[in-house]
């Protein structure tokens, strides 16, 4: 009988040992990870956000501006997101994925209007800050996932020397089953 129950002792504690391994590295796996589709009506007028900007413009600089942020701030339609321990990968669009080291080490990268610049991203649970910079100035796209996983909500922050005033604007994306 005591043999019965070292034995019994000895696979619960393997058990224990290889579920917990099994559900830390389920963790690890961001709950971010998933494609989403954006939703127009609970997202900001990207038209808007730009008009607004370049309005305290001087005319002359102003046709130049519009031009310049509307390219850098296209409103992607479907955001993909994966991760792994070692790298995390953001696809908008039908554009090439961003892939940077999960730990933040910026990489070179082309943006959407073909200038190269620094990217680095970041997870922390529910949350992805992506940053950008280049001499022109600097951009972050904070993501935060809804704590029901359905709804993922992308506040973007752009500074620049060029502009007057902190360009902030949200989109929302709903999660692809």
């Amino acid at each position: 009988m005591t043999n019965f129950v070292s034995t019994l002792c000895l696979v619960l504690l393997c058990s224990a040992i290889f579920l917990g391994s099994s559900t830390l590295a389920a963790a690890q796996k961001s709950g971010l990870d998933g494609t989403y589709i954006l939703d127009e009506t609970d997202s900001d007028n990207m038209n808007e956000v730009i008009e607004d900007a370049v309005g305290k413009l001087n005319f002359l600089t102003r046709d130049i501006a519009r031009g310049r942020l509307k390219k850098l701030n296209p409103a992607y339609r479907q955001v993909a997101i994966t991760s792994s321990p070692n790298e995390i990968s953001v696809t908008v669009d039908n554009q090439p994925p961003l892939r940077t080291p999960a730990k933040g080490a910026p990489v070179a990268w082309v943006g959407p209007d073909g200038g190269k610049v620094n990217a680095s991203m970041q997870l922390a649970g529910r949350r992805l800050a992506q940053t950008f910079t280049s001499a022109d100035g600097r951009r972050v796209n904070d993501y935060t996932l809804s704590p029901d996983g359905r709804t993922l909500t992308m506040q973007v922050t752009e500074t620049s020397p060029q502009l007057s005033q902190t360009i902030t604007y949200k989109q929302v994306y709903r999660r692809v089953s």
